[in-house]
């Protein structure tokens, strides 16, 4: 990397959205580096001095996590911040975070042991969710209804992790949220989208397993739930889920992502994200420059 770098782009591939970012920024006239999960990063002090800032879009979560980290400590200011990816890629520290700051949320316990899960239904009368701490897609949760499915979830996790290594595990109550939840995506510090994502034939919503898309306005109640996550996590680029829980009649945050996906979405909702992830980084490279300046003299 011998050329100063405004934006080094860490991803696992260069898919749609990326490359999309990537274009608009070099439109702009900034330098910008792709950075591959199987490359190097710049982490020497000759090299990390040359990059302005990391763009972290790697799809592995543990790979995210570990390249901001390893960025991060090399003086390299990554968006999203290595707080942010930590708290994001842990659904159980989301729930306790959240609880902490009284975000609304579905109620939720921590469960170490299968013994725990079972105790649940004491806890969640018309059934609850388990998830892993981390996943992605909807890929590992499971919708528990009476003793009979915890008992097959449970001997089917006991042949897979007979030693429990997968423990702990995030047990959450099953909202009544219709056929959709909803998806805000936040850059900066502010939701620039939300639309609904509707399934009927599938209780998981997401567009990933095929539900549809369709557009809504962002209300105050939204935008102060957005506020709030926002006070926690620090400026960045987030997918934050909500369900409306007809029962209570009103938002619960279900979970927030550091790596929102749209190259499907935007083609509905019409809303350009990647112009929009363009145009804050760009901010923030103007702002250092700014302030390097200045430093300087």
């Amino acid at each position: 990397m011998s050329r100063h770098t405004d934006v080094l782009i860490c991803v696992t591939k260069l898919r749609e959205e990326e490359k999309r970012i990537s274009d608009l920024l070099k439109e702009d006239g900034l330098n910008v580096e792709i950075n591959l999960d199987s490359m190097d990063l710049p982490l020497e002090s000759d090299r990390s001095e040359q990059v302005g800032l990391a763009l972290i879009r790697c799809l592995s979560q543990k790979q995210a996590l570990s390249r901001s980290t390893l960025l991060e400590l090399a003086g390299v200011e990554t968006v999203n911040s290595v707080k942010a990816i930590t708290i994001c890629t842990n659904k159980i520290y989301q729930s306790i975070v959240f609880h902490k700051a009284s975000i609304p949320q579905p109620r939720f316990k921590v469960a170490f042991t299968s013994s725990n899960i079972t105790a649940s239904f004491d806890d969640f009368n018309d059934g609850f969710v388990i998830k892993p701490a981390s996943s992605s897609w909807g890929r590992g949760i499971a919708r528990i209804v009476g003793k009979d499915s915890l008992d097959t979830w449970i001997a089917a996790r006991e042949s897979l992790d007979p030693t429990q290594q997968s423990f702990p595990v995030l047990v959450q109550e099953f909202v009544d949220k219709g056929d959709f939840d909803i998806r805000v995506v936040i850059v900066g510090n502010k939701p620039i989208v939300a639309f609904r994502r509707v399934s009927i034939d599938n209780w998981k919503t997401n567009t990933h397993l095929g539900a549809e898309i369709e557009t809504m306005d962002i209300n105050p109640e939204i935008r102060f739930i957005c506020k709030q996550l926002i006070d926690i996590l620090g400026e960045g680029i987030y997918g934050l889920d909500l369900f409306y829980d007809f029962k209570n009649n009103c938002y619960l945050v279900c979970e927030i992502n550091q790596n929102p996906e749209f190259a499907k979405s935007w083609k509905v909702h019409d809303v350009d994200v990647a112009d929009h992830i363009a145009q804050y980084l760009k901010q923030k490279i103007t702002l250092k420059s700014k302030i390097a300046q200045t430093i300087n003299g």
